[in-house]
């Protein structure tokens, strides 16, 4: 069973404007190597040098994947979600 990746608005132009898409990977560890296979554009976002920009936080069925283990289990996860920073303010 594959994972849906919930993007928001500033990354749905890499995946052609979608909201949702699926996303096969065995682990936590793995996932940023199977975004680059499958959505190259994505990756050029959030991907670097094989692991998740420090500038991306991901969450895995709500939970923040920084204080989940490697070996998280993703063949069961259900949602997916990667939020880029977001910066600026009044002013």
């Amino acid at each position: 069973m594959s994972a849906v990746i919930r993007l928001p608005s500033p990354l749905r132009a890499s995946v052609g404007g979608a909201t949702t898409v699926p996303i096969d990977a065995a682990d936590l560890r793995a996932l940023p190597a199977a975004i680059a296979d499958r959505y190259p554009d994505l990756a050029a976002r959030v991907v670097r040098d094989g692991a998740f920009g420090r500038f991306i936080t991901v969450f895995i069925d709500g939970e923040d994947a920084r204080f989940l283990p490697a070996e998280t289990d993703l063949t069961s996860a259900r949602v997916v979600e990667l939020l880029p920073a977001v910066s600026g303010g009044a002013g």
